[in-house]
């Protein structure tokens, strides 16, 4: 299989940045590499760079938890976030022990941690009507420096585990929601998982026993025959609060009919259903990364489409996938193979 993709690889590890070439040789190709071989170059990034200016003098990156953009975004009511922050850093390789990030993860670890909040209802704990509380949120953070060993994380990954299980009870979304002001929200007990619950689950390992591993591949599995998923909102005092749901909505579409809006919530959310170990034991993922491997024949090793959509580069709690600075000159092949290959490996379809 790697034949296919030795010269792709070999381009990619000599023009791609080094945020790419340094995880294509760590994760990908499995070599003995440290961050520290790469530091230099990749703090040369200039998004790296902006982000490094966000540290406060206690050590919290920006001005709340919740929130930010990557690159910085001039409207009047952005701000900047440690949780965008932190998960931008992680992705372009850097190392939990780099002082920024070290500094920001240790403040997450004290007391009114979840900075600019105010009185947000998404924050609450209200498990009876759909809200997760906060934990999750910081669990996440954690685990994308492959950070695990934390109580409140313990809690997440039982309260998640619940939040999958729940999806084998609902056989049609009717049973579950209900409509007001002419939107559709959570009626009963049961909830879909968030987003961030799929995250947590990609990058932890503490919950991979074969039981759980397969309670996540019946509920995934259940989810993908209940697509497309609509927008359900939860309610609370008579306002309704967006909860992080799952995207793609449709998650059956075939990628054959895919259009440009289709690949940023594609590659984000496969790549972590590759990463928690199911892709082979669900038909309809399992047909997905043939179909990507098929296009990847087709580009002779590198990924053949460019989606137009500002998702991949724009970094924030939810969009951002790119490590290219930009995608002039054809670079935006060199950030969507190394996410195919990313994939292809957590597969298991790249020995």
């Amino acid at each position: 299989m790697y034949s296919l993709f030795t010269p792709a690889i070999s381009e990619l590890l000599l023009k791609a940045c080094p945020s790419i070439s340094y995880r294509l040789r760590k994760e990908i190709l499995g070599e003995n590499v440290s961050f520290s071989d790469f530091r230099k170059e990749i703090l040369k990034d200039t998004r790296v760079r902006y982000v490094f200016t966000l540290s406060k003098d206690d050590g919290y990156i920006g001005d709340v938890f919740h929130g930010g953009w990557i690159p910085e975004e001039k409207r009047k009511y952005s701000t900047t976030g440690a949780e965008s922050a932190l998960r931008f850093l992680a992705e372009m390789g850097v190392a939990p022990e780099e002082n920024i990030v070290k500094n920001g993860l240790d403040l997450l670890l004290k007391p009114g941690w979840n900075r600019g909040t105010g009185t947000a209802h998404c924050f609450l704990y209200r498990p009876e009507i759909g809200l997760p509380g906060e934990d999750y949120l910081r669990a996440t953070v954690f685990a994308y420096y492959s950070l695990e060993d934390f109580d409140f994380t313990r809690t997440e990954l039982e309260r998640t585990m619940g939040y999958f299980e729940q999806i084998n009870k609902i056989n049609s979304w009717d049973e579950i929601t209900g409509i007001y002001r002419n939107k559709r929200y959570y009626n009963t007990t049961v909830f879909l998982p968030w987003s961030y619950h799929i995250k947590l689950l990609a990058f932890t390992r503490g919950w991979r026993s074969p039981e759980n591993t397969a309670k996540t591949i019946k509920a995934v599995s259940h989810l993908i025959e209940l697509s497309p998923i609509p927008d359900i909102l939860v309610k609370y005092r008579g306002q309704l609060v967006a909860p992080a749901q799952i995207f793609p909505r449709n998650l059956r579409k075939s990628l054959i009919e895919f259009n440009d809006k289709d690949w940023f919530p594609w590659f984000h959310t496969f790549e972590l259903f590759a990463r928690m170990g199911i892709v082979q034991n669900v038909p309809i993922l399992k047909n997905q990364a043939s179909e990507l491997l098929e296009l990847l024949h087709r580009g002779n090793g590198f990924f053949p489409v460019k989606p137009k959509d500002f998702h991949f580069h724009k970094w924030s709690v939810y969009s951002g996938l790119a490590l290219e600075e930009n995608w002039r000159e054809e670079r935006w092949k060199y950030d969507l193979t190394f996410r195919s290959l990313l994939i292809l490996k957590y597969s298991g379809l790249l020995q």
